[in-house]
């Protein structure tokens, strides 16, 4: 496959500071997709909610090809057969996810699930060492601490926000720690950060936006038949639930296809640092809450609540994030 020669891999520094701005870029479009789809999660049945996500992947695609390069690389990819197998690892990887996630939510406090999903960062760094060589690019004291500080904080903020907050004794977290579903979250993380490193690692002679583009139609081409199927057997309904889906389809423009592009483009600038990259992600809780403010106007079942742990959070993470962004620098 041919593809258009690439710049001069520019200095570490250069690359960091680079990939820094592309991350926190990442982790503001990631954070729209909770508020805007809340309301289709509310309204419509899971079988619906995956139909429709499919149904904007799969239009969103012409956007993502629309430059000369992006198609070049789009249909060579597709008219590779080696590459198939790769799309069904990924794939696999995405539905594997998905499905852990709707079983961890099924009986877990949501701030065990934030907390879980918060440990990202160590995840992907340990994935891009294993699957790429990829070393941390600070020393493990420091690496450590900006996590466990980040951490604190995105949980101050998940914790702001679920009504958890108001008990004293946290005896329903207790009794969700002991008895919930939330174990069923543990890999999820990993298997996040797998996806992204893969698709690095097996397509970066690609255009990020190619790559993909490519695997959100071998999702689509899977997944939305049999989606379109259930809900008809089901009799699924739609009418009356125009603002929820226009919404949603935003949400998922904005994170899914957005932000998992840009999330490509922060691992081809920082070559494969899949930890450092994640990093920032713990900024997305808080963006959340941000986002939510004025939405929650609109749609009161957001709760968004701002109030000091929230913003004393939000502080703390971005806090940990300047030292670790610094120490990366250097």
């Amino acid at each position: 496959m041919k593809t258009l020669p690439r710049a001069a891999d520019p200095a570490p520094a250069s690359r960091y500071r680079l990939g820094s701005l592309y991350a926190v870029a990442t982790a503001c479009l990631m954070a729209t997709q909770e508020p805007f789809s809340s309301l289709a999660a509310m309204r419509l049945r899971p079988i619906q909610f995956i139909c429709l996500t499919q149904l904007a992947l799969l239009a969103s695609i012409p956007l993502m090809i629309l430059s000369k390069a992006s198609r070049r690389d789009f249909i060579a990819l597709l008219k590779d057969p080696s590459n198939y197998w790769k799309f069904a690892v990924i794939l696999l990887i995405g539905v594997s996810g998905l499905l852990l996630y709707n079983l961890g939510l099924s009986d877990a406090h949501p701030i065990l699930i934030a907390a879980i999903l918060n440990l990202s960062p160590f995840w992907a760094a340990l994935v891009a060492l294993i699957v790429s060589g990829k070393p941390i690019p600070i020393s493990l004291a420091i690496f450590f601490s900006c996590l466990a500080a980040a951490f604190i904080g995105a949980m101050m903020v998940a914790w702001s926000q679920t009504g958890a907050a108001a008990d004293a004794h946290g005896s329903g977290l207790v009794e969700n720690i002991l008895h919930g579903s939330w174990f069923y979250a543990i890999p999820i993380p990993a298997l996040s950060a797998l996806n992204g490193t893969l698709i690095g690692k097996w397509f970066f002679r690609s255009k990020e936006s190619a790559a993909i583009a490519a695997n959100f139609l071998v999702s689509a081409v899977v997944l939305l038949p049999v989606a379109i199927f259930l809900s008809w057997r089901n009799g699924d309904s739609y009418s009356g639930q125009a603002p929820a889906i226009v919404l949603m389809i935003v949400g998922t423009m904005i994170a899914a296809v957005a932000g998992r592009v840009l999330y490509q483009i922060s691992l081809t600038v920082t070559n494969n640092d899949n930890g450092f990259v994640t990093m920032f992600f713990l900024l997305v809780p808080a963006l959340t809450g941000l986002i939510s403010l004025p939405l929650s106007l609109w749609l009161p079942d957001l709760h968004f609540v701002a109030g000091p742990m929230f913003f004393l959070g939000l502080l703390v993470i971005a806090a940990a994030l300047l030292l670790f962004s610094i120490k990366s620098w250097r």
